[in-house]
């Protein structure tokens, strides 16, 4: 197997298993439930700024770093912070840790930069055709 064929092809996988986020449309009513002590204006006015205003400050440190870390330890922090995410939404109750969950959500949107651009820093120009269909 050639190697821009191999690397396309664990980045296809990585990429669709990383997609699969079936609970998303649903977070919002997940974390009002009554095992949370929060409201909705809690959620909307002291947990989802946190994500937005954490992505907007990590993507640009994330611009900066990618070509100098080579995008593979980005792309690690980006498989991280996403199972951090979901298992904090999953096993915390209190306000603090759902803005902690959404910086980590933050560095997730964050490090896709390293995910999407990881491809086309290792397949030669030959192959773009290929590796972007």
């Amino acid at each position: 197997m050639q190697k821009w064929f191999r690397i396309s092809l664990l980045l296809c996988v990585f990429g669709f298993l990383k997609e699969i986020r079936p609970s998303e449309p649903f977070v919002t009513n997940f974390l009002l439930g009554n095992w949370r002590n929060v409201t909705e204006e809690q959620v909307n006015r002291d947990v989802y700024p946190v994500g937005t205003y954490s992505y907007a400050a990590q993507l640009i440190i994330v611009f900066l770093i990618t070509d100098f870390l080579k995008y593979k330890p980005l792309i690690l922090v980006l498989g991280i912070s996403g199972v951090a995410v979901w298992s904090l939404l999953l096993w915390t109750e209190t306000l603090e840790a759902l803005q902690v969950a959404e910086v980590l959500y933050g560095t997730y949107l964050a490090t896709e930069v390293a995910y999407f651009t990881y491809i086309y820093a290792k397949v030669e120009k030959e192959h773009y055709s290929k590796v972007t269909s």
